[in-house]
């Protein structure tokens, strides 16, 4: 190995302990998306870290977006990453603080671990490692580097889209904001809001599960004759849902089986088991022909009930659905119309984050393939990304990490953490794929 990138290597590891201990601070702020206070903190603190490290930063729209900013020239990498985070989720299955780094059997435990804040502190380290190298060298940055850190990607991001809108973007870059190695293809990913008119009653007299529109629930809560009846599940990030147990599903199976007639939440039931019980989109008519697009993998349209709440009057049910790049989302859309219809119901909201398609053969995208097997001793591919990120935003962005293939993925889990090797090991890499742009004469567009 090049003697460059074997002492980027040793700056990481001199950088190790102050990676953790800023990560420990950093998950100890509860910035779960709707607390804008704690996110608000949470982005000053990842900004301050930036000027500590020797960048430049600043707070843009009124706080919604931070930039941390180095470097001169013509072109700039850009480094899309979030320090928002979903809630909590079910408190009794963690097992151990989830606003509070638990190191165990070299694990970093905590909320925002994975997602996205492990990612914030290996990226600043890893400019931080490329721009110790350079001063060393006498080499200077012959491109610019842009962090871009959003505050409202686990939901709406408006934060993001008004970024776009105002200011001029990345050439090219990469979001740590899924797993590696580099995902060209990202699913497209929306949710759609039905309301039904089918409402609680004296024999079941309350149903609700979920709290995050991107979450497989893990806990049904259902009143049948005045007994509760809690129904447990698997929550896991609704980008791949057959990794968990839909507590929704088996919440409706459960009232199916009870058969309780003329309750109106039993036809909620049988709803989700007729349309949604093989999550492919079968009964809407929506499951797609094939795994593939032009040769390129791209799965399949997975359709998710992730929240549902009913009241007196109504049955109100969120759904993530993850499409396949080539289906076009208003076809998704006419359909979850036409059954609410049928059902005397309505689409109340919807929300929609196209599929993402960058050609491998970009320049830029050579750049990330070299760092990535060069610094981690595995082959490169180009994969499809389950989940959404900030890539979906703007052009030439990538998801890359910082899930290592083989490892677990606890995005959105209790229990959520990362791995002391994966936190090193995706900072060695981003800190190379950093250092062959900036330094490079040739471009990377």
């Amino acid at each position: 190995m090049d003697k460059n990138y074997n002492r980027l290597k040793e700056l990481v590891a001199l950088y190790k302990d102050a990676m953790v201990l800023e990560l420990k601070g950093l998950v100890e702020i509860p910035s779960v998306t709707d607390r804008r206070e704690e996110v608000e903190k949470s982005l000053d603190y990842a900004l301050d870290l930036g000027e500590r490290l020797g960048f430049k930063s600043r707070k843009e729209l009124n706080g919604e977006v931070g930039v941390i900013d180095t470097g001169e020239g013509e072109e700039t990498l850009g480094i899309l990453v979030h320090v928002d985070v979903v809630n909590e989720g079910d408190m009794d299955k963690w097992e151990t603080d989830p606003f509070s780094l638990v190191i165990k059997d070299d694990n970093l435990y905590a909320r925002g671990t994975l997602d996205d804040k492990g990612p914030v502190i290996s990226s600043l380290y890893a400019l931080k490692a490329a721009s110790k190298l350079s001063e060393e060298l006498n080499i200077p940055f012959g491109k610019k580097v842009q962090m871009i850190i959003g505050t409202r990607e686990e939901t709406e991001w408006s934060d993001i889209y008004e970024y776009v809108e105002s200011f001029s973007l990345p050439d090219y870059g990469f979001t740590p904001d899924g797993e590696f190695p580099i995902c060209n293809i990202e699913k497209g990913v929306a949710s759609v809001k039905l309301r039904l008119p089918f409402g609680t009653d004296e024999r079941i007299s309350h149903l609700s599960a979920g709290s995050a529109s991107n979450v497989v629930p893990g806990k049904s809560v259902v009143i049948v004759d005045g007994k509760e009846i809690v129904i447990q599940g698997k929550s896991v990030h609704a980008s791949q849902p057959e990794k968990g147990e839909n507590a929704i599903m088996k919440m409706a199976e459960e009232l199916i089986s009870l058969d309780i007639k003329g309750s109106p939440l039993l036809s909620v039931a049988k709803l989700l088991k007729e349309y949604f019980e093989d999550g492919e989109g079968s009964g809407l008519g929506l499951r797609s022909e094939s795994e593939y697009y032009e040769g390129e993998f791209v799965h399949r349209n997975i359709f998710t009930p992730t929240v549902i709440e009913a009241d007196k009057e109504s049955t109100l049910i969120t759904f993530d659905i993850r499409y396949a790049y080539g289906t076009e989302f208003k076809l998704i859309l006419e359909a979850f119309e036409n059954l609410a219809q049928s059902y005397g119901g309505k689409v109340e909201a919807y929300q929609d984050l196209p599929p993402v398609y960058v050609k491998s053969s970009k320049p830029f995208l050579k750049a990330f393939a070299d760092a990535y097997e060069r610094m981690s001793g595995l082959k490169n591919e180009f994969v499809l990304a389950y989940g959404g990120s900030y890539a979906k935003a703007m052009p030439n962005i990538v998801s890359w990490g910082p899930i290592f293939p083989g490892d677990p993925d606890t995005c959105h889990e209790e229990n959520e953490f990362i791995s002391m090797e994966t936190l090193v090991k995706m900072t060695e890499i981003f800190a190379a794929a950093i250092w062959d742009i900036v330094t490079g004469s040739d471009s990377y567009k």
